[in-house]
């Protein structure tokens, strides 16, 4: 059964300017370090990559709040980690301490958390679909 579905589109140009003005403290307060660790390797490779990377991430984590029904920041975004299995496949990565948070604020069941994210135009989209098994 379906929980909860959000999606959120992000402006790639938008999340760079953003970055050049502050991406230090931007970064820190909405990336895990697993994924700042992924951006620093991808950054080292190619930069416009990362920031789509990035704007993906910022994406993905705005849907998963839309899903749980939680307001913007009402998570803080660091404790919210979005990987990619090695396939390439992307998910959100839920410690239990953030699924007992999201259960007692929101009565929220985390079963199961689908994420499909997507880069195109200069955007970066992302749809995620809670389930209750």
């Amino acid at each position: 059964m379906i929980e909860g579905i959000g999606i959120d589109l992000v402006s790639i140009e938008k999340l760079k300017k953003i970055l050049c003005l502050r991406e230090e403290k931007f970064f820190k307060r909405m990336l895990s370090q697993e994924e700042l660790i992924v951006l620093g390797e991808i950054k080292n490779k190619n930069e416009g990559r990362s920031i789509r990377k990035a704007a993906g991430f910022f994406a993905a984590k705005e849907a998963f709040l839309k899903a749980i029904g939680a307001g913007l920041f009402s998570i803080p975004f660091n404790k919210i980690s979005v990987l990619n299995e090695k396939t390439g496949k992307p998910y959100i990565k839920v410690d239990e301490n953030l699924r007992d948070l999201i259960y007692r604020k929101f009565k929220k069941r985390l079963d199961a958390v689908n994420l499909s994210i997507t880069h195109e135009n200069g955007f970066a989209c992302a749809f995620v679909i809670i389930e209750m098994l």
